[in-house]
């Protein structure tokens, strides 16, 4: 969901992670829950949207000049710095049932699983000084390239026996639930935006959305997003989103914002 995320001062966008498709896994369908204002969900855009913990005060601050594309030895890194941003994120807290240390190990697998699906299709940004990857990044799709094909079969099995089977089907009924509801117009897709814990309050998030919109604008396209958190409503309304839908899924509001080509 682009889940994605992002409270407390930290940026986390629920793109929740992209699961691979499970034939024995058969859509949910949830509630659907009334459409909150985002007037009242004031978020720093400075700080950018926030994951649930408040981050160091460090004084290096990024925009979206200060960004570049993960090279692919990075990947790995940048699984570990997003696995720790959505830890406590609520979808992930409904899916990943146990301690904080399993979340952080089972979205590990799901990061690389993700970022080796979407090697050579996906934009992938990362703060761009040494060792960018351990603060955070974010991953888009153009239009077309939703939803991402399954990883290889290496990481695909290291994602199945790294979940347990309990997990993956959770993340199963999140995921078909997301995609009924996924605009069939072409968009660019927001599938993750997430910031390391240690490196929140330093507008690494605002950085990253705003030079992806550089070139979403550019191509004169609309763009997508979910996410589960609140707080980040205000954050991506001023950047030009809009809800355009809730629902609640495993317990979790989620909502859907669309934002018309600028």
């Amino acid at each position: 969901m682009s889940m994605p995320n992002n409270a407390n001062t930290q940026q986390c966008q629920y793109p929740t992670m992209p699961i691979p498709n499970y034939a024995d896994t058969q859509p949910c369908r949830y509630p659907t829950m009334p459409i909150l204002k985002t007037q009242s969900n004031k978020v720093d855009r400075e700080k950018g949207p926030s994951v649930g913990s408040s981050g160091g005060q460090e004084t290096t601050t990024f925009g979206r000049r200060r960004m570049r594309p993960m090279d692919a030895s990075e990947a790995l890194e940048l699984a570990d710095s997003l696995a720790l941003a959505f830890r406590d994120n609520p979808l992930n807290r409904a899916v990943i049932r146990g301690s904080a240390a399993r979340r952080v190990r089972s979205n590990r697998y799901g990061m690389r699983a993700t970022l080796a699906a979407a090697g050579g299709r996906a934009t992938v940004l990362v703060p761009a000084i040494q060792a960018g990857a351990g603060l955070g990044g974010l991953i888009a799709l153009a239009p077309g390239g939703w939803p991402l094909p399954p990883p290889p079969v290496f990481a695909q099995l290291e994602y199945w026996f790294g979940q347990g089977f309990g997990t993956l089907r959770r993340w199963g009924k999140a995921y078909h639930a997301l995609a009924e509801l996924h605009p069939t117009e072409p968009h660019w897709y927001l599938q993750l935006l997430g910031v390391a814990p240690e490196a929140r309050g330093r507008g690494i998030g605002a950085g990253l959305l705003e030079a992806w919109l550089e070139d979403v604008d550019r191509e004169g396209a609309s763009a997508y997003l979910e996410t589960d958190r609140r707080e980040n409503l205000g954050f991506y309304n001023r950047a030009g989103f809009e809800v355009v839908g809730a629902e609640e899924i495993l317990g979790t509001p989620i909502w859907r914002m669309g934002r018309p080509p600028h």
